[in-house]
């Protein structure tokens, strides 16, 4: 799978969970309301049972999302982010911002790290417009994707942030075609008979806002927060 088709896919799969939310918030065609139901069933979303939260578990957690930060500070200035290699993929999605993903230059988090995972370098930064930011964005949160099994809870097995903060999710049966539009109604070969790239299951994934508070919760899908 090239880095370019990945990428459309992990946007593919953000951008069906905002659909179901934005039916939620505002009315909706007919045919709107029909194209959410059909994304909605490409969403597996595991919440993740109440589990006891040790002081250790929070002050590592403080630890790794300050890393983050620091890690990606320089990315409030969209152009630079654009100059390591983020490129903007897809639309500007309410609740979540528009999404840039990494594409070629250092070396993946695939690569480098079997977990796929690596708190300073995320798969994926979020940004709004906004006027008053440089260039006329403003980074609001990351994202980032997790190589991992499934435990008994639904979760992934042994993930980097404790279960009782954060919930990961993933998404399956998804078909991206060569102009960005998704559906997720078609199995594997219907998605290739009509041009598509087909993903079965994508990786574990999370959200991290730390550079725009949620009301939601830090790991929250979706921040509402986010024009």
């Amino acid at each position: 799978m090239t880095k370019v088709y990945f990428a459309l896919t992990l946007l593919a799969a953000l951008c069906s969970c905002s659909l179901t939310l934005a039916q939620q918030q505002s009315p909706s065609s007919h045919h709107e309301m029909n194209m959410a139901m059909s994304m909605e069933t490409s969403h597996e979303q595991h919440m993740a049972p109440a589990v006891a939260l040790t002081f250790a578990e929070l002050e590592q957690t403080a630890s790794q999302l300050e890393k983050a930060r620091q890690a990606t500070e320089k990315y409030r200035d969209v152009q630079v982010a654009e100059a390591d290699g983020f490129k903007a993929i897809g639309p500007d999605v309410p609740g979540m911002g528009i999404h840039y993903v990494h594409i070629g230059g250092r070396q993946s988090q695939q690569e480098a790290h079997s977990s796929g995972f690596d708190i300073e370098h995320p798969d994926i930064l979020l940004y709004e417009k906004d006027s008053s930011s440089p260039n006329g964005y403003a980074l609001v949160g990351v994202s980032y994707l997790l190589r991992a099994d499934t435990d008994t809870d639904g979760q992934p097995k042994n993930p980097p942030f404790p279960k009782s903060l954060a919930s990961w999710h993933r998404h399956s049966n998804l078909c991206v075609f060569p102009e960005r539009s998704i559906k997720a109604n078609l199995d594997e070969s219907q998605c290739q008979a009509q041009g598509g790239r087909f993903t079965g299951l994508t990786q574990w994934m999370i959200h991290a806002w730390i550079w725009k508070d949620s009301p939601a919760g830090v790991f929250s899908p979706t921040n509402p927060a986010v024009r």
